[in-house]
């Protein structure tokens, strides 16, 4: 070999150790997760959304071998928590589990330092829990029919209760009272507890909670259900039908509240793909899905595609009601 030839070997190999000590970072960062990843969740330790997540972030870890923390952030209806994911490094490493409130509070609360569509990348819807239409198991009124004939005898008479001005109870019943044409009295309370304490002793018409929360006292047979929003009927419930069994169909009944978890924005396509994948893996498992049921919350797992067509679906929906009724956080 000449000088030239053997100058050219030495320069080409050269430049192939380079490229491969060049390489070998990017290489690395591709073996996501490569060290703890921390999931914010924007309600207090204890509840059902609690519980969902640390098992998710338990099922993660098992499959990621690297540890997934939960932390709780509470505020606001969960705007410090979205704030917060939405302004981390956008490397994977820091997610968002939230639910329908995310497109409903800036709206409501009339400023938010996040955009709900913009600032975040989908993962993966986790859940699903409907919502039930109750009233007590004294009342006159055993059907939706009924209630509807009974709110259009005494048009700005018949209350109903919620778990507070903006939650998602107090947002179905508006897209009812539109649906129905029937003009009600919402009574906000602090919680679901002091509403169907009221409901039972006979304080307001009807009332809008949980399923789970519902479910105890039709057990019992101090209240009565008369529909669930969502698709179909809830497990819980199955003889409460459905809004669109009793006539609203299309109307925004047939939503359903869901969780979900997100990522920051700009996070690379290839992680938000990777983490959709293994977390679907994780909500695959039967015992997930059977422990969940028992709070009424059912496992549903989504492409990010499909849950980020959710997310515009229900910003554009919550934010029309929120904007064209005035509803403003007390």
């Amino acid at each position: 070999m000449n000088f030239r030839g053997l100058q050219r070997t030495v320069i080409k190999t050269a430049l192939v150790a380079l490229a491969a000590l060049a390489l070998k970072p990017a290489l690395a960062d591709t073996s996501y997760p490569h060290k703890p990843v921390k999931i914010i969740l924007p309600f207090a330790a204890g509840g059902s959304s609690d519980v969902l997540t640390r098992l998710v972030a338990d099922g993660l870890r098992k499959i990621w071998q690297q540890p997934v923390i939960v932390e709780n952030r509470s505020g606001a209806s969960g705007m410090i928590a979205a704030d917060l994911v939405a302004k981390a490094e956008a490397d994977g490493y820091t997610a968002l589990m939230t639910v329908t409130a995310l497109v409903q509070a800036p709206a409501i609360y009339g400023k938010a330092n996040f955009d709900p569509i913009k600032d975040f990348a989908p993962i993966s819807q986790v859940a699903t829990m409907p919502l039930a239409f109750v009233v007590s198991a004294g009342s006159p009124v055993k059907t939706m029919a009924d209630f509807v004939a009974l709110a259009r005898a005494k048009p700005g008479e018949v209350s109903y209760g919620s778990f507070g001005t903006g939650s998602a109870g107090h947002l179905y019943m508006e897209l009812l009272q539109d649906a129905a044409k029937i003009q009600l009295i919402h009574a906000p309370y602090k919680g679901e507890q002091p509403t169907i304490t009221d409901l039972i002793g006979g304080q307001i018409a009807g009332a809008i909670i949980s399923v789970p929360g519902a479910k105890t006292f039709v057990d019992s047979q101090k209240i009565r259900a008369l529909a669930v929003t969502g698709p179909t009927r809830a497990q819980q419930l199955p003889d409460a039908p459905a809004f669109p069994e009793v006539g609203f169909r299309g109307v925004g009944l047939e939503s359903i509240g869901w969780f979900g978890m997100l990522l920051p924005a700009k996070t690379p396509r290839d992680i938000v793909e990777k983490f959709s994948r293994d977390l679907n893996v994780v909500l695959a498992q039967p015992e997930l899905r059977e422990r969940m049921q028992t709070y009424g919350i059912s496992i549903t797992g989504t492409s990010p595609e499909a849950f980020a067509s959710i997310i515009k679906s229900d910003n554009a929906r919550w934010g029309k009601v929120i904007r064209d009724k005035n509803i403003k956080a007390n």
